[in-house]
């Protein structure tokens, strides 16, 4: 994950409702203090944050119209942009102590984040976010899958070639350069929803879905993935599911009563 450039104004947006927490550690001066002191840390000489008003108000409207959902997404803005989230009382001191605190999972020579984004959470918050949104429960890691996973992923360090396993299980793949963690993986797979017609249970005519519909297969209860960097320096992501998904006649999720019974497997999609 390449690294944007420092700024030397500050904007700090946080997806919390500001008037249900206190003033302590609120205040612009505590702010400023915790970021310059961490930019004091690093030994080289940044020039230090100033409070800048125009950003804060930008920061403070764009807050206000997370309340209803208090999702961690970003406006999408001509700045730079830090969220996050809490309960009880969060304060953005808080906040900044969170984002300070990845400061171990970053390789100033590679200028890169390490494997801190390839962790069991980080795949599965994501898939466990799209299954929450068609009603289906969450999944939880296996590392019997993991292990199965990773022994595939080594096997295409040689080549980075987007081909099945054809093992027991379900599985999704994903390759890119220069950089591949699990949220943008998982991300690959799931905006593939805007290609599956649930009425029909069926993609899109000359699109491919069936990387969505594993992701929030009701049955696959079990997640476990890998991620290798290839000798191309391509990387490569495979997930694998248990209980398999993708059957010929089933939808992924809906009414139990409306599924039939399981019968001849669908093969995966083709990766590309």
């Amino acid at each position: 994950m390449e690294i944007s450039k420092l700024s030397t104004t500050l904007v700090v947006l946080m997806a919390l409702a500001m008037t249900h927490s206190s003033l302590a550690q609120n205040l612009p001066k505590d702010i400023v203090i915790v970021h310059n002191k961490a930019r004091a840390e690093v030994g080289a000489p940044l020039p230090p944050l100033r409070w800048n008003d125009t950003l804060a108000k930008y920061a403070h409207n764009y807050a206000s119209t997370r309340l209803a959902e208090c999702k961690l997404v970003h406006s999408d803005s001509p700045y730079g942009e830090n969220l996050a989230m809490g309960y009880g009382e969060f304060s953005a001191v808080d906040a900044v102590n969170l984002w300070v605190g990845e400061k171990p999972n970053y390789d100033y020579a590679s200028n890169s984040c390490k494997d801190a984004q390839n962790s069991p959470q980080d795949y599965l918050n994501p898939h466990n976010e799209a299954r929450r949104q068609v009603g289906v429960g969450p999944m939880r890691w296996d590392n019997r899958l993991a292990a199965y996973a990773q022994n595939y992923a080594n096997q295409r360090i040689g080549d980075c070639g987007m081909i099945h396993s054809h093992g027991p299980y379900g599985e999704n793949l994903a390759a890119a350069f220069p950089q591949l963690n699990a949220d943008r993986a998982v991300k690959m797979w799931v905006d593939e929803r805007q290609w599956y017609d649930y009425n029909s249970n069926s993609c899109a005519w000359g699109k491919v879905c069936g990387h969505y519909t594993q992701v929030v297969w009701r049955n696959s209860v079990r997640l476990g993935c890998a991620r290798v960097r290839c000798n191309n320096g391509w990387y490569f992501i495979t997930c694998n599911y248990d209980p398999p998904g993708n059957y010929n006649g089933q939808r992924p999720y809906g009414d139990l009563e409306e599924q039939p019974a399981f019968d001849s497997k669908l093969e995966l999609p083709t990766d590309v």
